[in-house]
């Protein structure tokens, strides 16, 4: 009976041993359903295995430009339709003989948005990894430029309104907390199914990826003291930040 343990585990870790382990990531640790979200699966090994067929003589550069950008990933925009929790992968295939498998990612998925005023504040998480994310949507409003040439512009969905800044986290957290990778979006967002032209909402994402040091407490709690350009009367309710 030991001897046919023995052997199973031989089988099984020679068969892990013969598979080439790849990365499945995503750019967004808890998107919101309907939201894109970039996917990638780095493929370093299709242009190492391209270019030992091509020889010595032939050089494989990078992949080509798309807006600037250059990316040895496998990519493609994923959209989720279901709240909760969400399973991406494993993913298994060959290439020239070989096998290779993805590893499996679980993505907790957020309710769509509401397009409404409003300012939230989450911890989100992905593989272990805990962000601070600060949503805000404020209502637009009509607007219309002349340029230098005298020609009307105007702006479909409207702006927000003049000197609007979003709320955002201030400098005397990072004295508390270690915090980058800062990461920032904006857009406007119309309603479904809104007629041309409609106003809409200004809407801004920010994330901030926290670094949990040596020196770092038990916990850190989130109060509006921790913000600037908050809404008036707006009432945080408290965040805790955990290891």
């Amino acid at each position: 009976m030991k001897k046919f343990t023995f052997l199973i585990f031989i089988i099984f870790n020679l068969n892990a041993f013969c598979q080439n382990n790849l990365k499945i990531e995503i750019d967004n640790p808890e998107p919101r359903v309907g939201e894109s979200v970039l996917f990638s699966i780095n493929i370093d090994f299709l242009k190492d295995n391209i270019q030992e067929k091509l020889g010595s003589e032939i050089e494989l550069t990078r992949s080509t430009s798309v807006h600037g950008m250059q990316s040895d990933d496998f990519e493609r925009v994923i959209v989720f339709n279901k709240v909760g929790l969400n399973k991406v992968g494993p993913f298994e295939f060959e290439f020239n003989g070989k096998k290779y498998v993805t590893n499996q990612i679980e993505i907790n998925v957020q309710p769509k948005i509401v397009l409404e005023e409003s300012l939230m504040v989450r911890i989100a998480e992905l593989n272990g990894q805990k962000y601070i994310v600060i949503e805000q949507l404020v209502k637009n409003i009509a607007k219309t430029e002349r340029n230098e040439f005298g020609e009307m512009t105007t702006y479909l969905g409207g702006l927000a309104p003049d000197n609007f800044e979003f709320a955002k986290l201030n400098e005397e957290i990072k004295r508390s907390i270690e915090l980058d990778d800062l990461n920032t979006s904006s857009e406007t967002l119309t309603p479904e199914n809104s007629k041309y032209g409609e106003i809409g909402f200004s809407y801004s994402r920010i994330r901030y990826r926290i670094n949990f040091s040596e020196d770092f407490k038990d916990e850190y709690i989130l109060t509006e003291k921790d913000f600037i350009n908050l809404p008036k009367n707006y009432k945080l309710k408290p965040i805790i930040i955990k290891k």
